[in-house]
């Protein structure tokens, strides 16, 4: 982009380095001077010609505008060329500095040809009439104005130029015509003229902002005269002018475009380096890798990367840079850079070909990949909770049918018998079976919940003197509430079991005594750690923290703590389902437990649980109901032999008559022959041929206000997703006694 701006100027334009050898020129400055690339490119410029150009005065400005951050303005140098003659020219000078060019600054250099108008000036000294006829086909503006800034004279060319004609410019001022009434000049005109007649040699040369008859703006640049009679009065003001439109628009680009490249140096999220292709030396940082990496700005200039903690790995920084401009680009993904501080950060860098320069992108990814690890983690629980689901659910067809039977064989012994006590072992180890199973569970949170709107401080109040008790009075014991009601929908139970698991694995931790402390406190919580975490969603948060004085854990056990049966106690003395439990519970919660531990310093196991509006907190307490008889006729449809076996052997104890069926299409079947008659659809969720949401939805397009009670030892999630609700009266949960059984199917009928 920059070679094309200095290409489309109609001057003379050369780019020269720090030791004034050419780096390019536009086609202008060839033609002017009738000189070819490879005479001009990487010569000195005083060189340039068989040293036409061997100037003092230009070399002395020239050297001293990097260095002292100088320029120059209209120099005028007066020489005579081989190629093309006597010249005079006007140079202006600025140091620039482009993308294009690395960071390196430049000397840009505006050649202006003034030798015809320096001829013309002299003509009009010599002849009036001659001074006339010229001026009126000369390509420069041409105008006199008087004292008071009116026009005297005004060329053919001023009259292309600035659309107005001389007839229609002659009396008129040039203010609010061809000079901005808004500008510093057309504004105060009359002091502008006062200035000019008291220094005139500041307005030999003038750059001006002017305007056209259209409203468009255009730049000039003006060699101004005053005109005196022989008393030294000011007769009039004698203008001549170029247009530098172009020349001022390229100046203002550039400006504009170094202005744009350093805020996204200096704003860049990534760090970013410039290195000195030659040597490999940081010559420039922005803000973002002064902050990644520790160092001041000043620190890193001159040194290699290496001293800086990046790509330490490589020895030949040489053959790297060989390989980059042969490539164009290298990339390093994920590798380790060390900061001031010493501290590891995983970054990803990326080396670019600049021209002179080498840039370097440095993202830090460490946050990234600790993200990577959690969700990596959390999907492994989802995939262990998925299998320990599976498996529970298989234990509960099977307990379901060995306390069904269990319990019908209890109640047909007489008290007494020997055989009473031998049953009644087969239920105690039948119930450790079904605790065992709501363990696996509610890791997988796949165990139904029964949850409520509660008061999460007056669950921890409620358990506060078992935990005394529990723990010992080797250690102190603390609670702090929050001093408002944080109302949350829970399992009050369950809730209680995570405490109690989690206060013991406390004791456990303090061998030798310590403190114990619970607090609870409300909390907002945004989506960034909601994504950490894998579960719930932003917004306010029930907080119980539980922590501890004991040994704490290092990162590899803290890693695992949520797996079912990994345990770091001794053989015997804990199953490791207790964290794991936890950790499901709360996520059926629609919660997350967070866990901070370090060697030796204990820990600290905060549960989130989402809260609910105050208004949401009332809730019954449900009363137990009698086991009571009935005569209605029950569609029983369960795929398990064994089940529905069971099942029907306690409908018909207590009167009711069983219509069977061994799949959701022979349910329906059943149903459809005998609707008349049937009150009460018990059917389990998850059947062959048809599921038993769809035999209840189906039934009732028959029957619509037949009612329906629904089983399995399934995941809530898949029961949720067929429209069954947690914890609802339609639904009951597999292992199951006799006496809750019972109480459900008498339920449903009444409803």
């Amino acid at each position: 982009m920059f070679e094309d701006i200095v290409e489309t100027v109609r001057e003379p334009l050369i780019v020269l380095d720090s030791e004034l050898r050419v780096l390019s020129a536009n086609r202008s400055f060839y033609i002017s001077f009738k000189v070819q690339p490879e005479e001009t490119i990487g010569n000195l410029i005083y060189d340039l010609g068989s040293k036409q150009w061997d100037i003092p005065r230009l070399r002395t400005l020239l050297e001293n505008i990097l260095p002292e951050n100088n320029k120059f303005d209209d120099y005028e140098v007066e020489h005579i060329f081989s190629g093309v003659g006597h010249k005079i020219m006007l140079l202006n000078a600025r140091r620039i500095m482009h993308k294009e060019m690395g960071s390196q600054m430049r000397i840009l250099l505006a050649i202006e040809d003034i030798t015809e108008r320096k001829r013309i000036e002299k003509l009009l000294v010599a002849s009036e009439s001659k001074y006339r006829e010229l001026v009126q086909n000369v390509n420069s503006i041409i105008l006199k104005m008087d004292p008071e800034g009116k026009v005297t004279f005004f060329n053919t060319f001023a009259e292309r130029f600035f659309g107005f004609t001389e007839k229609e410019m002659l009396g008129r001022s040039v203010a609010g015509t061809i000079l901005p009434e808004t500008g510093p000049a057309g504004s105060d005109l009359d002091s502008m003229i006062k200035d000019i007649e008291i220094h005139p040699e500041k307005y030999i040369n003038n750059e001006n902002e002017n305007m056209r008859r259209n409203g468009e703006r255009v730049w000039v640049a003006w060699t101004n005269k005053v005109l005196c009679d022989e008393n030294g009065k000011t007769i009039e003001i004698l203008c001549i002018g170029n247009d530098i439109t172009e020349r001022r628009r390229m100046e203002d680009a550039l400006k504009d475009y170094e202005e744009r490249y350093r805020r996204l140096f200096e704003t860049a999220k990534d760090g970013l380096l410039l290195i000195d292709k030659h040597n490999g030396d940081i010559v420039n940082v922005n803000p973002a890798i002064v902050e990644m990496l520790g160092y001041f700005s000043q620190e890193f200039i001159g040194k290699k990367l290496q001293d800086v903690g990046l790509l330490k790995d490589i020895r030949d920084f040489k053959e790297t840079i060989r390989e980059l401009i042969h490539a164009g680009f290298i990339n390093y993904e994920d590798v380790f850079a060390e900061t001031k501080q010493r501290q590891i950060v995983n970054v990803d860098i990326y080396l670019v070909d600049r021209a002179k320069f080498i840039q370097c992108n440095v993202r830090n990814i460490t946050e990234r990949k600790k993200l990577s690890a959690q969700l990596l983690q959390s999907q492994k629980m989802e995939a262990i909770g998925n299998l320990v689901g599976g498996i529970a659910h298989d234990f509960n067809n099977i307990l379901t049918a060995i306390i069904g039977y269990g319990s019908l064989l209890h109640k047909e012994i007489a008290a007494g018998d020997p055989l009473r006590e031998y049953v009644e072992q087969i239920l105690a180890a039948s119930s450790k079976a079904a605790h065992l199973t709501h363990s696996l569970l509610a890791y997988s949170r796949k165990q139904v919940m029964e949850a409520k709107p509660a008061d999460v401080n007056k669950i921890v109040f409620s358990i506060q003197k078992i935990l005394d008790r529990l723990i010992g009075e080797d250690i102190e014991f603390k609670i702090h509430m929050a001093a408002e009601a944080l109302i949350a929908n829970v399992d009050r139970g369950q809730v209680e079991q995570v405490l109690l698991n989690l206060a013991t694995n406390a004791r456990d931790a303090m061998p030798h005594g310590g403190a114990l402390t619970i607090r609870t406190e409300r909390v907002q919580i945004d989506s960034s750690l909601i994504q950490v975490n894998g579960n719930g969603e932003a917004g306010d948060y029930a907080v119980i923290s539980v922590a501890d004085t004991g040994v704490g854990m290092d990162e590899k056990t803290r890693d695992r703590i949520f797996e079912p049966f990994f345990t770091t106690k001794e053989s015997g003395k804990g199953t490791g389902l207790g964290l794991a439990m936890a950790y499901g519970i709360i996520k059926q919660h629609n919660g997350f437990i967070d866990v901070h531990s370090r060697p030796g310093e204990g820990a600290t196991f905060k549960i989130y649980m989402p809260l609910l509006p105050a208004k949401e907190a009332l809730f019954e307490k449900e009363e137990l109901t009698p086991v009571v008889s009935g005569n209605e006729t029950i569609l029983l449809a369960e795929d398990d032999q064994v089940i529905r076996k069971v099942s029907k052997t306690f409908l018909e104890h207590y009167g009711y008559k069983v219509l069977e069926a061994v799949n959701g299409e022979d349910a329906l079947r059943v149903f459809s022959e005998n609707r008349a008659g049937i009150k009460l659809i018990v059917t389990d969720v998850i059947m062959p041929k048809m599921l038993g949401t769809e035999v209840c939805e189906k039934a009732r397009m028959i029957k619509p206000d037949i009612k329906c009670l629904l089983m399995s030892g399934y995941s809530s999630d898949i029961m949720q997703k067929r429209g069954v609700l947690e914890g609802g009266g339609n639904f009951i949960a597999k292992p199951f006694s006799p006496d809750d059984f019972l109480r459900k199917v008498r339920a449903a009928l009444d409803s």
